[in-house]
């Protein structure tokens, strides 16, 4: 079982939705998340943040360590594998993704009830599309796919 959280970022003016596989790190982990309005006032520590975007993750990696290496038996992992290997990542390819992709459904929902294959083929080429701007803008798990 996996957990998700939708967790406000430092300064409360938005939200991220956060993925944690298979349930090996506790949310407790992610000790801060800052969005692209608090992260230019936070000095930058590379041994316990991520990048994503413009917003930062903050990692209590002694406890990332513990936890990934009791469960893989594993303790060397960097932010960027606790990010990348989605053991503490978004929900989706970026921190609103879940409610874009909620949008979009809710949008072609009346295309869904009159023409299934359409529908299909709609949602299909606007995620393809989606995934393409989000690579363009730097997003790493768009980055990925």
């Amino acid at each position: 079982m996996c957990l998700h959280q939708k967790r406000p970022c430092e300064c409360g003016r938005n939200e991220a939705y956060v993925f944690h596989r298979d349930s090996i790190l506790p949310e407790e982990v992610l000790v801060h998340l800052y969005c692209p309005e608090c992260a230019g006032s936070v000095p930058w520590d590379a041994r316990t943040m991520v990048r994503d975007g413009g917003w930062i993750l903050e990692y209590d990696m002694e406890a990332a360590r513990f936890y990934l290496g009791r469960r893989l038996g594993r303790v060397d992992y960097s932010p960027e594998e606790i990010f990348d290997e989605d053991y503490c990542s978004w929900y989706g390819l970026t921190p609103e993704d879940l409610e874009t992709s909620r949008r979009l459904h809710e949008e072609l929902e009346p295309l869904k009830r009159r023409d299934i294959k359409e529908y299909i083929l709609q949602i299909t080429r606007r995620r393809q599309e989606q995934v393409q701007a989000l690579k363009h803008q730097g997003w790493r798990k768009a980055a990925r796919t």
